[in-house]
């Protein structure tokens, strides 16, 4: 099976039990022998995005947290201001829209893309303009209209990231950046455990991307990566923690995760009870957790990564 990422290498499978950690059902993953590039396999057509991943519309997470993340994403947002000061921004893949909203009230022209299957409150965004999509379809944003082009942890969940890769270059400004944040499938994290790893997250992640998997699909549409970082350090830290804890428990992944999020996330959680096994067992995780994020930084195999790329 040959790779769609970089076109030249035979994909194989991976040995290991890769499950998605809601429905239970199992999934297979392959990766590229050339470019690193994992993808999964299986029924995969399926809606895996109902309320016990995504939450509702009055957050993501519990009422607690909701705020803490929406402040995260304000803090990237206005990173994104002070580094490029755009003019017009489009967000694909925008969810609830919170970094769009960040930028537009500092003067950002802004929408989103989102899949036309997404709930209505996400595509009625009261404060963005948001479009709705179908895979395949050309989106409606005028050819080299947009400064900035955010891909934010949403680029391993599409069908077809090629077509979509095209889609944000033809749309992109003559001088203008495309951001694209991932998990990186080379990280620290992954290397642990990958059917553990907090970031794995099938059957949602279709892909699993490396960095020279991401360049060289860059580099054949004719664009160049001018940078690359570190991904949120929030998501990073969190990334070791929860994968330790589901070394800990591998047939029941993120249950602390779900238990953050609240509501019907953790209401459809069975095997609640391991709880309280992560919880008596934190002062354990969480060293190794802060240690494991400090060797990822300074090794620079971040369990998420953020590339800037420009047309060249």
């Amino acid at each position: 099976m040959k790779c769609n990422i970089c076109h030249q290498g035979e994909r194989h499978q991976l040995d290991g039990g890769f499950y998605d950690y809601i429905t239970r059902r199992p999934f297979e993953i392959w990766s590229c022998y050339h470019c690193g590039t994992i993808v999964t396999r299986g029924e995969v057509q399926g809606n895996f995005y109902g309320q016990a991943y995504y939450g509702s519309e009055e957050g993501k997470f519990s009422k607690l947290l909701e705020p803490i993340f929406n402040a995260n994403h304000n803090r990237n947002a206005n990173g994104f201001y002070k580094r490029f000061h755009p003019k017009t921004v489009l967000e694909v893949g925008c969810g609830r829209g919170y970094i769009l909203s960040a930028l537009k009230k500092v003067g950002c022209k802004v929408q989103g893309i989102e899949s036309a299957d997404a709930a209505d409150w996400i595509l009625n965004n009261p404060e963005v303009d948001v479009h709705g999509v179908r895979d395949g379809e050309s989106w409606p944003v005028a050819d080299e209209s947009i400064d900035l082009v955010i891909i934010w942890h949403v680029f391993e969940h599409v069908s077809d990231p090629v077509e979509v890769l095209k889609e944000m270059k033809r749309v992109l400004a003559p001088g203008g950046t495309i951001c694209i944040s991932v998990p990186n499938i080379k990280s620290l994290q992954a290397g642990l455990q990958l059917s553990s790893w907090f970031h794995l997250d099938v059957p949602r992640h279709l892909y699993h991307f490396s960095i020279d998997g991401i360049e060289q699909m860059v580099d054949a549409q004719g664009m160049q990566i001018v940078e690359r970082k570190a991904g949120d350090f929030l998501q990073n830290l969190y990334g070791w923690y929860q994968t330790f804890a589901n070394m800990m428990t591998p047939a029941n992944n993120n249950i602390v995760y779900r238990f953050l999020q609240g509501g019907e996330p953790w209401r459809s959680c069975k095997n609640k009870w391991l709880l309280v096994v992560h919880l008596l067992t934190a002062p354990l995780v969480v060293p190794p957790a802060v240690m494991g994020w400090l060797i990822e930084t300074v090794s620079g195999r971040h369990g998420s990564m953020t590339l800037y790329v420009s047309k060249k």
